[in-house]
């Protein structure tokens, strides 16, 4: 018979111990007003970026809701920002119509040659963004409400101690047209959660670490990597374990998200991006020994015709913006700008 260890791995403790304590349910947010004053007390300044490609259909009820709901009727939010990539469609029309300021985001350090994906898009914003705490939601949310933002910085306005909060919440999937309650988040629980289990038990407590939504000190984003695509959650999540250790990470009950589910043909990608990312990181710190060299070894698929091609997916890992020279010298011009004023 199977012997089972009656205790677990300290990595293991620390991810239970973590979950029981900095995992935020509904009940332990408070009142929207209260927030506002204790925001308001605290001298902080909130801004919520909306990475966007494309999303005309959902971005302009987005900011509305934003705009009137935690700008007007309570001041929570001091800043709104559309982060365009570059979008055929009218979404910066829409954004604006309702309350954002849209920035191109090829014009944010032009002197850095501009690449496609969100974490490009959310690694440049860190020099347009002038809130002490930045939340990021997606674009493409249909069933957004107020509280993905208030429950994201409820715990950073009310605990000091705390540097990033992580929204986690129940994943619908439509399938030919018809919505089930459950099953959206493939690949985060074939691939993400079991790989970070494994590698990273520490992180394990961590219920949707892909998630789109996530809050932060803007002091602290300024200080990590990004990396440019599918894996800029799971980098940013392993990198500030390193910066501000597992409880200075808290994560919060968003309730239940409705987006756009991505087709399976696109799921292979995210999944080898993701993977590849774990493991580098992994093996950065000394967690893994690999034998080949991931970036090297693009992955496998069939094209339209049927035929097998190569397609590498390899990110860009951006260096964390208090680093990258040409914000900081933006920072001295702007710094030079204020004194002369």
């Amino acid at each position: 018979m199977t012997q089972f260890p009656t205790t677990l791995p300290l990595p293991s403790k620390l991810a239970t111990r973590w979950y029981s304590e900095r995992t935020y349910g509904v009940e332990e947010i408070p009142p929207l007003a209260a927030l506002g004053m204790r925001k308001r007390d605290e001298g902080l300044r909130i801004s919520v970026g909306i990475p966007a490609l494309n999303e005309a259909a959902t971005v302009g009820r987005i900011c509305r809701v934003i705009h009137r709901e935690l700008m007007e009727k309570v001041p929570l939010v001091d800043e709104l920002i559309v982060l365009d990539g570059n979008s055929v469609d009218e979404t910066a029309l829409r954004a604006e119509a309702a309350g954002a300021r849209v920035v191109d985001v090829a014009s944010l350090m032009p002197e850095i040659a501009m690449v496609g994906g969100k974490g490009e898009s959310l690694w440049r914003s860190l020099t347009a963004i002038s809130g002490d705490i930045v939340v990021w939601v997606d674009g493409d949310i249909r069933n957004f409400k107020p509280h993905l933002v208030t429950r994201l910085v409820a715990p950073l306005i009310m605990d000091p101690t705390l540097d990033f909060v992580k929204g986690f919440y129940e994943r619908p999937i439509e399938i030919d047209g018809v919505m089930h309650p459950k099953g959206g988040g493939r690949v985060t629980e074939l691939l993400a959660r079991p790989l970070l289990g494994l590698i990273f038990p520490e992180l394990g407590g961590f219920l949707q670490p892909l998630a789109g939504e996530y809050a932060g000190r803007a002091e602290v984003l300024r200080r990590v990597p990004f990396l440019s695509g599918y894996s800029v959650e799971v980098g940013l999540l392993i990198d500030l374990l390193d910066v501000v250790g597992l409880d200075g990470m808290a994560q919060v009950d968003l309730g239940r998200r409705v987006h756009r589910n991505r087709p399976l043909e696109e799921l292979g990608p995210m999944a080898h991006a993701i993977a590849g990312t774990i493991l580098r990181r992994a093996e950065e710190r000394g967690r893994l020994q690999s034998v080949v060299d991931f970036p090297l070894h693009p992955l496998l698929m069939r094209d339209p015709g049927g035929r097998l091609q190569a397609r590498p997916f390899d990110e860009i890992e951006r260096p964390p913006i208090d680093l990258t020279p040409p914000y900081i010298a933006a920072l001295r011009e702007n710094a030079s700008a204020s004194l002369a004023r």
